[in-house]
């Protein structure tokens, strides 16, 4: 993962200077103090002992994949399904929708394994949606406990049915938020990747070229928020496969800093097709937002063009047409000194590269969190909308 800032800012200020001690500081506290267990899936004794239990779980694991949850616990292996082009063999059930569901039940689920993924074990929409699956086996008098795999807490709704049936549990560590488990059991379970290649990826941002970087960009997010009036972070998304990053990252951010009147709204844009629309907004309107360009590089697919307009390019392909609307939209931001920064995600090394953007996005998430006087770890808000659906339902 490579990151180039542009940020306009005059970094040699005292208060850059002393957010980028603030933020040095928050950074080497969060990895000793490790109060959510968020930290605990950084390491590579945990990494390994997950690749364990991946070469257990691969023994029953059928082709297609469907993945029960919500919010975190369906984000995450949704990104990473898109990322590495596994989209054909995995499937989703992450919303209340009689449509979807309906597609879902007339397909030949004793074909699959199904994950339920639920933090607290009784997330009201995955057990609406589980139920409605259930029923649907025992229509056809198939054996669940084949299919099922459960992610939960112990001693959880969940986890207690999963006994009862005899269906293969994980444990979801009870101190671990939901929107930072991409990197436990509810998020890399179902996937075979190389759990070397994660270390490396997140060592990358713990110990090596990122961790500098880190910090000087949770500084300058920080004092572009407290100084500059900076109350938005846009992500320019040009590579499709990283748009779930996006949802995933749009929750990250939302959850852990929408809190005690702070905010920094985080707003997806698919670019080049937002140049048509909200584009004109960015570059026009109020000067309150920070933007993130994405863009993946050294693809191995590139769609040649053949010009039947006749508008002598000089090179014509798919990826030089992005290329150039990418660079295009850079140089009009440097012209109007609008603040933003580059993330580029190499594909020569997809798994090392796409792990970093992960680590590191949880990271400078929850320093700026931290530097704001805000816990990064939980969600008070939404806990209430719970209990007042619960309670118009009993």
């Amino acid at each position: 993962m490579k990151i180039n800032s542009f940020n306009f800012l005059k970094n040699n200020s005292v208060t850059y200077k002393n957010n980028l001690r603030k933020c040095s500081e928050l950074f080497n506290n969060l990895l000793n103090n490790k109060e959510n267990f968020f930290f605990n899936t950084l390491s590579e004794e945990y990494q390994k002992s997950l690749f364990l239990k991946r070469i257990v779980l691969k023994k029953r694991i059928h082709k297609n994949i469907l993945i029960v949850g919500m919010g975190g616990s369906v984000l995450g292996t949704k990104m990473l399904s898109s990322f590495f082009g596994l989209d054909k063999n995995y499937y989703f059930l992450d919303n209340l929708n009689n449509s979807t569901v309906n597609d879902f039940i007339k397909k030949d689920l004793s074909k699959f394994s199904i994950f339920i993924i639920s933090k607290s074990g009784q997330t009201l929409e995955t057990l609406t949606n589980c139920n409605i699956i259930l029923n649907n086996f025992k229509k056809i008098k198939k054996e669940i406990s084949k299919n099922f795999i459960i992610i939960s807490e112990k001693n959880s709704v969940l986890h207690n049915f999963a006994r009862k049936n005899n269906i293969l549990f994980f444990e979801h560590n009870v101190n671990l938020s939901g929107r930072y488990s991409v990197l436990s059991e509810a998020g890399l379970l179902m996937f075979n990747l190389d759990y070397k290649k994660i270390i490396q990826g997140i060592n990358s941002v713990l110990k090596k070229d990122l961790k500098k970087n880190l910090i000087n960009n949770a500084a300058t997010l920080l004092t572009l928020m407290t100084k500059s009036k900076i109350d938005t972070h846009v992500s320019l998304i040009y590579s499709h496969n990283l748009l779930n990053y996006g949802f995933w990252h749009q929750q990250l951010l939302a959850e852990s800093i929408g809190k005690n009147g702070k905010d920094f709204t985080p707003i997806i844009s698919e670019c080049p097709k937002d140049h048509h629309s909200i584009m004109q907004l960015y570059l026009g309107g109020k000067r309150n937002k920070f933007f993130t360009f994405f863009k993946t590089i050294n693809n191995k697919i590139d769609q040649p063009i053949t010009d039947y307009f006749d508008q002598k390019f000089k090179k014509s392909s798919l990826d030089n047409i992005v290329d150039a609307q990418f660079n295009a939209t850079i140089n009009v931001f440097k012209k109007n000194l609008i603040p933003f920064r580059v993330i580029l995600i190499d594909q020569k090394k997809p798994i090392q590269s796409f792990i970093s953007l992960l680590v590191y996005s949880m990271l400078e998430t929850a320093i700026l969190c931290k530097a704001l006087d805000l816990n990064p770890f939980n969600q008070p808000a939404v806990e209430a909308i719970k209990k007042e659906t619960y309670s118009l339902l009993s």
